[in-house]
């Protein structure tokens, strides 16, 4: 029989899933040690180039002295975003249409954020070099807390754009404001919430993660003066969005920029934006004329690169007294560090955290999100799930684990009741998505009977009995959880970044063999 003359559900049973195993080809070259990252990229006559790092999360900067550090053996230039402005360099876009300072210029927005950068024959000089720069700073007032950063009298951070009245995303109404993006029907919500037998409120907080991938971030680049090309090896998930913004900034041809990615030591997100690192060593490159190298160490890439979360949700579900589900509102103020740099497409601010209604049939619901500058790092990056949807996943169970207690319900016997039914696909959201297909109580009741929840659950009371008489010190806990992720972007026309098509384009080379 054809295979395509059986249903969905009989092909899927005979191939015992969607996908098959596929053996790795790659195990064998690194467990021998013969990959081959960025930092084994050696070229004739290569310079290393280190960073000035601010110690102050906010300061201004008096006076950058590089004198002493020009008279260290081995260095040979001190980049300051004084020498950027003269090639019109000093400023990078993110990812996320905001504009980001390449070195501190005349202000430093957060911790170890770049103020100079020391180009010298190897590493070491180099270091030597940073220790003689000398610079002096004005402390400023710290904001750290994001719950702080929309009050009337807090610190104004970016002064480059405090009388900006709107961002990439609509009106701010604050100086430390980046957006407000808001989805669904806030008076249907309004009202669904007014007239609730049962709701509950929840500040959920998300708070910053690092990915802190293996291999720290890194490039080398080299200048071709005569063919005006600039090669680039870095340690890139992206990088057709780095060549992207490399030409944006260094006004370089994107066709006469190459970009090669080669091994890479763990990204999690934490490669894709562009980093400072990046354009200095390209501008070095281009300045003395001859490959330059750039790798952080690990405290640099803590407290410089990209990081995830860092979203504070308010969370409200309106039920009924059987828990039944009627409404959702949720609020969240993301706080997005000294700079917009998160990697989400830019039509979706706060990427796709919408799916927030998770799995569950909520007949109406209403989500605001409110971007903030702080004095942090910036960033905002997909770290093990795309686009802010482990916040959104996160914030949903909470939610429904909190209501389920409230009721005095079984968490999981709650999830069965608000799921949406197979006989609703494709069903859409009152948060804007379609959902093609799913069978959500088959996989929750299969994944019950495969772990005996019903006897987990009389284990746990009789651990707390016996717990509760002093006859053990073990308690026993049962997590119930449950989400839809988006799989695949979709065209750039919703889902692009910087203008970068997502999954509709592709570029086809044919070699002879």
């Amino acid at each position: 029989m054809n295979d395509m003359s059986l249903t969905r559900e009989e092909r899927e049973a005979k191939l015992e899933g969607m996908g098959c195993k596929r053996k790795r080809v790659e195990d064998i070259r690194f467990t021998q040690g013969k990959g081959n990252y960025v930092d084994d990229v050696k070229l004739p006559g290569m310079l290393h180039g280190d960073f000035v790092r601010s110690p102050h999360a906010h300061a201004r900067v008096k006076s950058i002295n590089s004198e002493k550090a020009l008279k260290v053996p081995g260095v040979l230039a001190v980049i300051t975003a004084e020498t950027l402005k003269t090639v019109n360099l000093a400023w990078m876009p993110t990812l996320a249409g905001d504009v980001q300072m390449v070195l501190a210029d005349g202000k430093v927005l957060f911790q170890n954020q770049e103020v100079a950068f020391v180009v010298a024959t190897d590493r070491y000089a180099a270091d030597d070099g940073l220790a003689a720069v000398e610079v002096e700073y004005e402390p400023l007032p710290v904001l750290i807390d994001p719950f702080k950063a929309l009050d009337p009298d807090a610190p104004l951070l970016r002064e480059d754009i405090k009388d900006k009245k709107d961002g990439a995303h609509g009106p701010r109404r604050h100086h430390n404001h980046i957006f407000e993006w808001t989805v669904g029907d806030r008076e249907l919500t309004d009202a669904a919430f007014n007239k609730a037998e049962v709701t509950i409120k929840e500040m959920i907080s998300y708070h910053r993660t690092h990915p802190s991938p293996l291999e720290t971030c890194q490039c080398v680049c080299s200048f071709d003066k005569v063919k005006g090309e600039l090669t680039i090896w870095g340690t890139f998930q992206a990088p057709h969005v780095i060549r992207t913004v490399v030409s944006l900034i260094a006004k370089i041809p994107e066709q006469k920029i190459h970009v090669i990615a080669p091994d890479i030591g763990g990204g999690f997100g934490n490669k894709v934006g562009a980093y400072p690192g990046y354009i200095c060593a390209a501008v070095a490159s281009i300045v003395t004329g001859k490959p330059v190298k750039w790798v952080e160490d690990r405290i640099e890439n803590l407290t410089a690169t990209s990081f995830a979360r860092d979203y504070h949700m308010t969370t409200e579900i309106a039920a009924t007294k059987e828990g039944k589900v009627t409404g959702l509102r949720v609020h969240v103020l993301a706080d997005h560090g000294a700079f917009d740099a998160c990697a989400d497409p830019s039509k979706w601010p706060a990427g796709f955290f919408n799916i927030v209604t998770g799995s569950y049939d909520f007949p109406v619901a209403h989500l605001a999100v409110d971007g903030i500058y702080t004095n942090k790092a910036p960033g905002g990056v997909a770290y093990r799930c795309s686009f802010r949807v482990t916040e959104a996943a996160y914030c949903i169970e909470r939610a429904m684990d909190i209501l389920a207690q409230k009721l005095g319900m079984d968490p999981a016997e709650l999830r069965l009741k608000n799921f949406v039914k197979p006989e609703q696909f494709p069903y859409h959201s009152a948060l804007g998505w379609e959902y093609d297909s799913g069978d959500y109580h088959t996989a929750m009741r299969k994944a019950m009977e495969s772990v005996k929840y019903a006897e987990l659950r009389k284990e746990q009371a009789a651990k707390r009995e016996a717990f509760k008489r002093g006859e053990t010190r073990e308690i026993m806990g049962i997590g119930v959880s449950f989400f839809t992720e988006i799989v695949g972007a979709g065209p750039s026309k919703n889902c692009d970044i910087l203008g970068i098509a997502m999954f509709d384009s592709c570029e086809i080379r044919l070699h002879p063999t």
